[in-house]
């Protein structure tokens, strides 16, 4: 109710400036968010993990950081304080504003911080979940321009947050309703993993609700799985993933919003017996993700997002929690 009262005064107060913001016109030539979406290609930028509650000004610095290496996308992990503060998804889509960086926001579904973690009564989609996804939404309408989109959820089909597909995707439809309402086109989707979508029954609902499909994935999970580097065997079941994607797109864009290699086995333990996380094996899939710039991303309009920027996710980022670089990466964002 509260948000729907506050939506009524967005459309009193500020309908002309939603009305005209279809288009990204801070961070593109002219396009829709949507065709941005399509029209990218090769290294996008970061995964950043929010869960520290950095101040506005420590994530300006690193949002410019990020741009100074080429980085033109961050896309929010975790949750600050309960997740459900408009005021620090305030901060964030600010602080990409300050850097000129477009940010896609996530609104984190699954109840609990993370999954392995014990479920306490209060613990459900409707009393954790639902908040955030109400605070995300009016956080981005108060300040629109620096979003390309919105993720409602990290892996929630993977993790079955909302309970059904189709209740996933009834809440999807919610948040465009409440940006239609304001006079916002933006950009919804899922960031999921291709198991997630595959074992989850009637995928339909969902499908239908997304806009363009956000991907994770991670190369380092699967049962084959050696070293980042590895062409045999990362290339081709990275490849393997997207190739899902492409067959329930129908036509709609794909971007890989998390992939990565971490230095570590810490945060999550991998399924290959042969696994090797280690600082060379991450650079190497990163590399590797480079090398197919021209003959795979170009051609296929995707673009790749890294997990993460820092480590926060214990392992996965190019830096070090003191902020040193774990090695000298470089990526290209033209080919």
């Amino acid at each position: 109710m509260v948000l729907v009262n506050i939506l009524a005064l967005a459309i009193a107060y500020g309908w002309a400036v939603f009305a005209s913001d279809t288009l990204d016109s801070s961070y593109s030539t002219g396009l829709s968010r949507l065709e941005k979406i399509e029209s990218m290609y090769a290294w996008e930028g970061f995964v950043y993990d929010i869960e520290s509650c950095r101040s506005t000004y420590e994530m300006t610095q690193d949002f410019n950081e990020m741009k100074a290496h080429g980085a033109r996308v961050v896309i929010t992990f975790e949750f600050c304080g309960t997740g459900a503060d408009v005021g620090y998804y305030d901060d964030v889509i600010t602080a990409a504003g300050n850097a000129e960086i477009s940010i896609i926001p996530l609104a984190w579904t699954l109840p609990i911080h993370a999954v392995g973690q014990s479920y306490g009564p209060n613990d459900t989609f409707l009393i954790k979940s639902v908040p955030r996804i109400e605070a995300v939404t009016q956080a981005v309408i108060n300040n629109p321009e620096p979003v390309l989109a919105i993720a409602i959820g990290d892996e929630p089909l993977y993790d079955d947050d909302a309970g059904s597909p189709a209740a996933l995707a009834s809440y999807i439809n919610q948040v465009r309703r409440n940006l239609s309402i304001a006079g916002l086109d933006i950009p919804l989707s899922i960031s999921d993993l291709a198991y997630g979508w595959q074992s989850s029954g009637n995928i339909t609902p969902v499908a239908d609700a997304v806009d363009f499909f956000m991907v994770n994935n991670f190369p380092y999970f699967a049962f084959d799985a050696t070293t980042g580097g590895n062409a045999s065997s990362s290339w081709n079941d990275f490849i393997q993933d997207i190739e899902y994607f492409q067959s329930i797109a129908n036509g709609r864009p794909i971007l890989v919003t998390q992939t990565g290699w971490p230095t570590n086995e810490d945060e999550f333990a991998p399924n290959s017996p042969d696994i090797v996380a280690s600082v060379p094996s991450s650079e190497g899939y990163w590399n590797l993700l480079d090398s197919f710039c021209e003959d795979y991303f170009k051609s296929m309009n995707i673009g790749w997002m890294w997990r993460s920027w820092e480590d926060d996710i214990d392992g996965w980022g190019v830096k070090y929690l003191n902020g040193s670089d774990k090695w000298h990466w470089n990526a290209r964002t033209k080919c």
